[in-house]
């Protein structure tokens, strides 16, 4: 089945997740345009996490499909690697390695080019120039999720899927991640994004509340 044609985003129709034989939700539809992003809300438990997972092809939905660009999403394809970069809960840093080199590292993963210069600007605007060479291990929850920020400005990927990407950020780390997101939609872009607050962002959000989409 394909999609709407000539929209150019994301689209999910009549999808269903369930968490063992519970029902997070059924029959969901959403849709989200190159450069606009959607706010996913909800109680803990309501199934931000799962549909994120289940979009980014890391979970199987009960029912219902998932569209990217018109065309019915292939998880296993390369096309839809290349395109779409989820961040979940668990960062997947190795703690023996340093900051910077867990970044080159997650930047080499990410089929992108390890330049040196710009690996440490990216660093330097998220506030880590100097805990760059310090083990990831030692870093705080902060700092770890400034490293994130640091993925998320390096990548060149159209479809971001962030959960709860503000965890444990000050206000300057929130408004950091507020400008990349801007930025990203500015260049075309489109996210999917969990969070319990509010993100200081230019663009407003559309808004998905995963409480009120329980079967």
């Amino acid at each position: 089945m394909s999609g709407q044609p000539g929209f150019d985003g994301l689209e999910v129709r009549a999808l269903a997740c369930a968490a063992g034989y519970r029902t997070l939700f059924a029959g969901l539809d959403l849709r989200v345009p190159r450069a606009r992003w959607m706010m996913l809300v909800g109680p803990n438990g309501s199934g931000k996490s799962t549909l994120l997972r289940a979009v980014a092809g890391l979970a199987r939905p009960v029912a219902g499909e998932i569209l990217w660009r018109g065309a019915v999403r292939r998880a296993d394809s390369p096309e839809w690697r290349a395109d779409c970069l989820y961040q979940g809960h668990a960062s997947g840093w190795k703690d023996g390695l340093e900051a910077r080199e867990n970044l080159v590292l997650q930047a080499a993963l990410d089929g992108l080019d390890q330049d040196s210069a710009r690996i440490d600007a990216q660093l330097a605007r998220v506030g880590l120039e100097r805990q760059a060479q310090l083990p990831f291990v030692r870093l705080s929850a902060g700092q770890r999720r400034r490293l994130s920020l640091a993925r998320l400005a390096l990548s060149n990927r159209p479809l971001w899927l962030l959960d709860e990407p503000g965890t444990a950020l000050d206000v300057a780390g929130l408004q950091t991640l507020a400008a990349l997101l801007d930025e990203h939609l500015e260049g075309g872009g489109l996210a999917l994004v969990a969070t319990h607050q509010p993100l200081p962002c230019a663009q407003p959000p559309l808004v998905l509340d995963l409480g009120e989409a329980r079967s």
